[in-house]
């Protein structure tokens, strides 16, 4: 696919899907086709399908959105956290800015077990917590997992080994003079 370009890969594409059906024209109705009628079938397809593409509007547009690090204000850090979980391995990566957006601090973690994302990303904050006790006590934690912050909104309790998790980071965050933890979109 590297070597040929958009239009070549679009006609392959399309004759593979003909000499597929072809196939099973041949196998399940008996029915055969000239090699030449099969390429001149996709061609006319491929031609249909661009002709289609200029002349009707997407179903589904693509929205605009702009995802952009906001800064702090001043005397305020904002820690950004995020995790990477895959089949055996999750990275943890924190990085932490100034209201200047000055890189302070930042980490990146390996750690070779997985639980689930939600505990990965919650790993993450724990070590931007420890990460920012070290620098200042006013400070805006980011994080792109619902469930985390929907956790620290909620004020219930939960027995739960995670919510015991929960509540520790709550009382680690308890050092800072003030704190904000927040949920930022990052598709």
């Amino acid at each position: 696919m590297r070597i040929l370009d958009k239009k070549a890969f679009e006609d392959f594409t399309t004759t593979l899907s003909n000499i597929w059906n072809y196939r099973n024209n041949v196998i399940f109705r008996g029915k055969e086709e000239d090699a030449h009628v099969i390429w001149e079938r996709g061609c006319k397809l491929n031609d249909d399908f661009h002709i289609h593409n200029f002349s009707i509007w997407p179903i589904l547009p693509q929205a605009l959105r702009t995802c952009k690090w906001e800064k702090p204000q001043v005397g305020v850090i904002k820690v950004n956290v995020d995790a990477s979980v895959n089949a055996n391995r999750t990275g943890l990566g924190i990085i932490v800015r100034d209201s200047d957006g000055f890189v302070l601090s930042d980490k990146a973690v390996f750690i070779n077990r997985i639980v689930n994302s939600e505990w990965e990303e919650l790993d993450g904050l724990l070590e931007g917590i420890q990460l920012a006790q070290s620098l200042i006590d006013k400070v805006i934690f980011e994080i792109n997992c619902a469930c985390i912050i929907n956790q620290f909104c909620k004020h219930m309790d939960d027995i739960t080994i995670f919510s015991y998790h929960f509540k520790e980071a709550r009382k680690m965050l308890d050092s800072f003079s003030k704190v904000e933890v927040k949920w930022v979109d990052r598709r």
